[in-house]
């Protein structure tokens, strides 16, 4: 006589494949890396820190461009010095040519401040904007890095 799965057993089964699957959703870097695993997709509706130094600029030079692709997003690999009282600097370089650069400092976790909006954890400011600080959510990609990113505007 053949064993009849239930329906209860076919969902349970579903159910922790797709526990399975979900957690392979979670960043990860390679030591020395500059790029994100591009299976990290489920913060819809942010956009990423960009590791090229594109058009945008602050009053004093260069400033962070943001952008969809978190393949392309900007690590931090400085968690440690990101926590401390002068957080984690890190210079960002066009590869082609690199006088065109500017800095950037985090500070992460950086939580209960003055208006800081529900979706920030961290803050960030850029030598191409000097004395402006600004919200974030950063992103743990491991133990040691992470990765900046603010809610997309809204569509045109």
């Amino acid at each position: 006589m053949p064993h009849q799965v239930s329906k209860v057993t076919i969902v349970a089964l579903i159910g922790v494949a797709a526990l399975i699957a979900a957690g392979r959703l979670v960043a990860w870097v390679p030591t020395g890396s500059t790029l994100v695993s591009s299976s990290v997709t489920t913060s819809t509706g942010f956009v990423y820190l960009l590791s090229a130094v594109g058009a945008c600029r602050g009053p004093a030079g260069y400033a962070p461009c943001f952008g969809g692709d978190i393949t392309e997003a900007e690590i931090f690999n400085c968690a440690r010095a990101a926590t401390s009282p002068a957080g984690c600097t890190q210079l960002v370089e066009n590869p082609s040519n690199t006088s065109i650069s500017y800095q950037v400092t985090v500070w992460y976790p950086y939580l209960a401040y003055a208006n800081e909006p529900s979706w920030a954890n961290c803050r960030y400011q850029s030598t191409g904007d000097p004395g402006r600080q600004y919200f974030a959510n950063c992103i743990s990609t491991n133990s040691t890095a992470f990765i900046v990113s603010e809610p997309a505007p809204p569509p045109a």
